[in-house]
């Protein structure tokens, strides 16, 4: 690649990059079953020529290891300078919040769709960068992972609440609680007919949510008073102290978005 094509290919490489991040707002707004695929492919055929640039400069690199830490750190400058100038710490956390979900289940995937040399470097060393700077713990999904837990029959406030923070499907706390779910509730009669009522309105409370402008401060909110103490609880081994705090959390959703 002569220097006018690098030049050209780097512009739109760094461009293209902000412009994934930036200019998707709401990403919980689409984020279900029935408009995810479709948002997806047009947000992965909108950049990309941004994706084929950062491949054309990752295999013309004689460093392509430092290209990739250049680019995850270019990603990173930017949030974090936009993040800075949001006054309001609730307001920054929730806009962190949507970049989460943005890289999560749009920026990755849409990376490792393209399944070029450089997709799984590139969003290995984003994954590292951001989660260095920012002390989050997203992860990445190809596209088909993603697309496919919707067909799964699964933890559905729970996950959506995991997506918001960044979580993947397969992180620590969506496992711990899905255990818990099939190894401890589901061993009691109980138990069962609590996991079946939230099978039933689960779905709903999420598709609610979703139409909130402020749906990730509503997660936020379902992560500290319950979910992270139901994980606290497994932990500990007080299973039942879980089940009540699980229980609280499936009337409390119910009363709110269901009656």
């Amino acid at each position: 690649m002569d220097a006018v094509a690098y030049g050209e290919a780097y512009n739109q490489a760094m461009q293209g990059l902000e412009d994934m991040l930036f200019e998707l707002e709401n990403p919980m707004a689409q984020f279900k079953k029935s408009s995810y695929p479709s948002m997806f492919q047009s947000y992965y055929h909108k950049y990309e020529h941004a994706i084929t640039a950062i491949e054309e400069i990752y295999q013309s690199e004689e460093d392509p290891e430092g290209w990739c830490g250049k680019l995850a750190a270019r990603l990173a400058d930017l949030a974090e300078a936009h993040l800075n100038s949001i006054q309001k710490k609730s307001k920054r956390e929730d806009r962190l919040l949507s970049f989460n979900m943005i890289l999560v289940t749009y920026l990755f995937p849409a990376i490792l769709e393209f399944r070029g040399r450089s997709a799984e470097p590139v969003t290995d060393a984003m994954v590292h960068v951001w989660n260095q700077r920012f002390k989050t713990t997203i992860g990445k999904a190809s596209y088909e992972k993603i697309e496919e837990g919707f067909h799964r029959k699964f933890c559905y406030i729970t996950t959506a609440v995991c997506e918001s923070l960044g979580k993947p499907d397969d992180c620590y706390e969506l496992e711990l609680l899905r255990r818990y779910r099939d190894t401890y509730l589901m061993s009691t009669e109980e138990g069962k007919a609590l996991v079946e009522e939230y099978y039933n309105i689960a779905p709903t409370i999420v598709t609610r949510i979703n139409k909130q402008a402020d749906a990730f401060g509503v997660y936020k909110n379902i992560w500290n008073t319950y979910l992270e103490p139901c994980i606290r609880y497994i932990e500990q081994e007080r299973q039942e102290d879980c089940r009540r705090c699980y229980m609280d959390m499936v009337l409390e959703l119910k009363g709110r978005y269901i009656a």
